[in-house]
């Protein structure tokens, strides 16, 4: 049995570090899977036993990611310093330079002096201000996986040692050198990157932002009952079987069952549905949803990550650490990214020290310089992360859960829906409307005979006919043996030394010779009928409600796709009707599981892409068989559901909202993949001077210093995006 624990993990800046985490990880022997989450910093590990625990620990810090017990956070004064400071000072060299109007001149001992201050004021301010990157940066080399830090450190210190060799050379006379020096750049250079991991820092914060809302829906204490007396308790020393005292205005700290009392629950953030519910004794309530109105008691049931927010939380950061396939190739760029802009570094520093007609080791070293701080690896391993988390986020904000990331790739590709009947298109809580038996046979006594075959049935229509008329209960003398059921057609059972049989007409015409046909019925309800090797003797009606907003539902979806198929296990009548009701053409009926899945495999065979929607559990085969699935679990079943998608309210509305948040996030995916590589790379061929014979012009090392922290914020700030999108019809 393999154990999934996740760690928080410090010095992870870029997509090179996550990319060696993982291959790191997976070598161990023993680890089935290892995924970083780049944006807040931890790995999730799947291993075989806790004996792994101690080598995964010490692979992590060979490589310099050690575990952290507590994640640690920089103070705010800390931050600004590291910013400001490198700044300031890097200002202060510049204006001088500029009011001495020429080169600095290191020949004498006062302009000597003044130049190794110089240098020993940035070393200091750069080691300072930038310990943890330089320290990371050097630890990549040694482990020869260089990463973004790497650059920069390359890069400033190749232009610190350049600088203090022209300040030494020059008083020792030689001139064979450009008398510009670069300490004020270096200072500079690491002012603007602490400013930018800032403010890159604060968009994760603000893409991560659904996760921590979904996660202070908690209260951190509430009221528990003792004797009659209330106690204040945190949430999380709750034990199940605690009764806790809700009052108007409250959260609920956990899942449970009103006891007594009642009330109006808001539970929006977990179902999406906007009305408050009224809830009374026996009905179950959910850790995180609010009372707005009325008070009661409830028996905790569940508490911590086993209540139904926990497994929201849980699956929403699992989505958020999955791979789609744009995910897995951005981890292929950011792999060689780095070894290849060290090459091009210095590539085009040797063409420029070659080519350059004056000055050539100046600017082979801008340029050196400038090809190294402006490449972001850090941008192109975020532009996958960031949208699916800030999306994922934004999607189980309004109710939809995103299992699966690696299927919202068929979203734009959909182009017919198939949808189940019994709990997504109806409400799924059937009802019997009537109930007719043979003239010969007593009413009562043929109800109880099939209320005993139902009884060991956990199908939707046999708690319908349990719940029928509870005044004629089970018969302690009806002795039930050799029961039997076979899926999606009916049961069979010995009563009394009589064999019986309960479900559709064809799986009685299977066992029955004779069929009573003024039992037989051709209406729009759902006939079960009872019978016994004599012949039918009683039939039931179920009938179902179309779930309110159906049609305005199926309107908006058909804008959507080409075609709409009603897809149940239901009779043709019934199935007919509903499907009229609903505003749906094509009905395929009489369908056991089995056949779903085969109908579903036959319209992908003729190049159909399908989206089906169904139950999450008895419809699973399907679910998993179709492009994209969606499971309309109603709020508890969100955890068993074999869907890439689950909606954990019952509208239908929710269907058009994942299929448009599908979309999005694919789209916003591209759009920073796409984008950050054009980026980089255009960013790339500027720094290397490939466009100077156009207007003459070489960036400057801290303009490329800015335009390296822009592109990782650009591509957080582009998802973003995805929190104010409109998911209504």
């Amino acid at each position: 049995m393999s154990t999934s624990v996740t760690y928080n993990i410090s010095n992870v800046k870029c997509a090179g570090c996550v990319g060696k985490i993982e291959s790191r990880l997976k070598e161990l022997s023993g680890v089935s899977s290892a995924q970083v989450n780049l944006l807040d910093k931890t790995v999730m590990i799947e291993y075989a036993n806790n004996k792994q625990e101690d080598s995964i620990r010490e692979a992590l810090d060979k490589l310099g990611f050690p575990i952290e017990i507590t994640p640690k956070s920089e103070s705010t004064f800390s931050r600004i310093f590291n910013i400001a400071i490198p700044l300031i000072l890097g200002a202060v060299l510049m204006i001088s330079e500029m009011l001495h109007e020429t080169m600095p001149n290191y020949t004498d001992s006062k302009g000597f002096l003044t130049g190794l201050f110089s240098a020993l004021i940035t070393l200091l301010v750069v080691i300072f201000c930038c310990k943890t990157q330089i320290k990371s940066g050097i630890l990549a080399i040694r482990n020869l996986s260089p990463n973004m830090y790497s650059l920069i450190v390359i890069g400033v210190f190749s232009a610190w040692l350049y600088s203090l060799f022209i300040v030494i050379s020059s008083h020792n006379g030689n001139f064979l050198l450009s008398n510009h020096v670069y300490f004020e750049s270096a200072l500079v250079i690491i002012g603007l990157v602490n400013l930018g991991s800032l403010l890159e820092e604060k968009a994760k914060n603000a893409a991560m932002g659904a996760i921590k809302g979904l996660s202070a829906l908690i209260p951190a204490t509430t009221i528990m009952v003792t004797d009659g007396e209330e106690k204040e308790i945190a949430s999380n020393l709750l034990r199940t079987g605690y009764i806790i005292r809700i009052k108007p205005g409250m959260k609920l700290p956990a899942d449970g069952e009103i006891i007594s009392g009642d009330g109006y629950l808001e539970e929006a953030m977990l179902t999406g549905e906007p009305l408050p519910i009224h809830k009374k004794v026996g009905d179950k309530v959910f850790g995180g949803t609010i009372n707005t109105s009325g008070a009661f008691e409830f028996s905790v049931s569940q508490v911590g990550g086993k209540t139904l927010l926990g497994d929201i939380i849980a699956m929403v950061k699992s989505a958020q650490m999955s791979k789609p396939p744009l995910a897995r190739l951005a981890d292929r760029i950011a792999r060689v990214f780095v070894p290849t802009v060290m090459l091009l570094a210095l590539f085009s520093g040797l063409v420029w020290y070659i080519v350059a007609p004056e000055n050539n080791f100046y600017h082979a070293l801008t340029v050196f310089m400038t090809v190294l701080i402006i490449a972001c690896p850090c941008s192109v391993g975020l532009a996958i992360p960031v949208s699916l988390t800030v999306g994922v986020g934004r999607a189980a904000k309004s109710g939809i859960i995103i299992r699966d990331p690696s299927a919202l790739g068929n979203a734009d590709k959909i182009d017919t829906i198939i949808l189940d009947k019994t709990g997504t298109l109806t409400v799924g809580k059937p009802s019997v409307v009537n109930y007719i038996c043979s003239s010969d046979v007593d009413a009562i006594y043929s109800l109880q005979i099939l209320k005993a075959l139902e009884a060991n049935s956990g199908h939707p229509l046999a708690h319908a006919i349990l719940n029928y008329r509870t005044e004629i209960s089970l018969d302690s003398d009806l002795n039930l043996a050799e029961y039997k059921t076979i899926s999606g057609k009916g049961i069979s059972g010995v009563i009394n030394g009589i064999e019986y049989f309960a479900g559709s007409l064809e799986f009685i015409g299977q066992h029955v010779t004779k069929i009573n046909g003024d039992l037989v019925a051709q209406n729009r309800h759902t006939n079960i009928y009872l019978a016994n090797n004599d012949g039918i003797i009683a039939r039931v009606d179920v009938s179902d409600e179309l779930k309110p907003d159906a049609k305005e539902a199926i309107a908006a979806l058909s804008k959507q796709v080409n075609e709409i198929i009603l897809l149940t296990g239901d009779n043709q009548n019934n199935a007919h009707a509903i499907a009229k009701e609903a505003g749906i053409s094509k009905v395929v009926a009489n369908c056991l599981p089995q056949d779903k899945l085969a109908f579903i495999k036959a319209a992908q065979q003729e190049g159909k892409k399908i989206l089906f929607v169904g139950d999450g559990i008895n419809d699973a085969p399907s679910l998993m068989q179709a492009d994209l699935g969606i499971a309309v679990a109603g709020g508890t079943d969100i955890a068993a559901s074999s869907s890439a998608i689950c909606l954990t309210g019952s509208s239908l509305s929710g269907i058009s909202a994942a299929l448009k948040i599908a979309k999005a996030i694919n789209q916003n995916m591209r759009q920073n993949l796409f984008g950050s590589f054009v980026y980089n790379s255009l960013a790339i061929l500027i720094a290397m001077g490939v466009f100077y014979p156009f207007g003459h012009y070489l960036l400057n090392p801290m303009v490329a210093s800015i335009a390296m922290s822009l592109s990782s914020v650009t591509v957080i700030v582009n998802a973003l995006r995805l929190r104010t999108i409109n998911l209504s019809n």
